[in-house]
């Protein structure tokens, strides 16, 4: 074999190679999604944290990816509430962190409407650890959820969490949980029709779209509605712990406190 014939091979079994690391790529990420969602289910904070470290490795190897960098984001999401009754600089930490891989993938992306949505619901979050900055992070945020909306009317993430936003939002600034039910039905809406081909989008939310809207109606004091939202959050993720432990007895119990003769 010459010279020539010889780097040839070599180069079409690295490329080989390469493709082989390149097909790995989709089953990890896979699987820190799964390892995440378990973490969820099962209100462990540290399973989570291990999961987000696993999502972080896979940026640290695609440091342009738009869709690992919202993962990321959507990690820190989730662990802000997560960690809030324990301590309060890790959650203000992953806000912000959180906040930062929003821009990252909007940065590599620009009409990345998830990761707008998302970095929306972040700047929401990030309004309890410096509630002087209301005043103009509210309206950037309403503005970031809008233009989500407006480039991705039919994700039903985007409604989401506009609806958990909403739910958070004082009644005077146009927020309260009468507004958020609607916006969380019309996520039900969306869910209901989406198929997700690619395993590695983002798919996330179909129980919390149904945990949400069953606390607006408890808030609402409707708590046959809100034991009908939890039941519907636990068909759509049976492994759901919060729902089942805590969310659906509360409702159970308050509606048998309200029709005990």
């Amino acid at each position: 074999m010459n010279a020539t014939r010889r780097m040839i091979l070599i180069a079409m079994l690295l490329c080989g190679t390469a493709s082989a690391a390149r097909a790995a790529d989709p089953g990890a990420l896979v699987a820190a999604k799964r390892a995440l969602q378990e973490g969820m289910n099962h209100g462990d904070a540290q399973s989570m944290l291990k999961a987000r470290g696993q999502l972080l490795s896979l940026l640290a190897g695609d440091p342009d990816s738009p869709l690992l960098h919202y993962w990321v984001a959507f990690a820190d999401w989730r662990l802000v509430p997560m960690l809030l009754g324990h301590e309060t600089a890790a959650p203000k930490r992953h806000c912000e962190e959180g906040l930062a891989q929003c821009d990252a993938a909007l940065k590599a992306d620009p009409r990345f409407a998830g990761a707008l949505a998302l970095k929306a619901g972040l700047q929401g979050m990030s309004i309890q650890f410096n509630g002087a900055a209301a005043i103009t992070l509210a309206p950037e945020m309403a503005g970031n959820m809008k233009h989500a909306i407006e480039l991705a009317p039919a994700d039903p993430r985007i409604r989401l969490l506009d609806g958990i936003d909403t739910f958070h939002t004082p009644s005077f600034f146009g927020g309260g949980a009468d507004k958020a039910l609607d916006k969380l039905k019309q996520a039900q809406a969306l869910y209901a029709t989406e198929a997700v081909a690619d395993s590695t989008a983002p798919d996330w939310g179909r129980d919390d779209a149904f945990v949400w809207a069953g606390r607006c109606a408890m808030k609402l004091k409707d708590f046959a509605g809100a034991r009908d939202f939890f039941r519907q959050a636990l068909v759509a993720n049976p492994a759901n712990g919060w729902t089942r432990t805590a969310l659906l007895p509360a409702a159970e119990d308050s509606l048998a406190r309200r029709t005990k003769p």
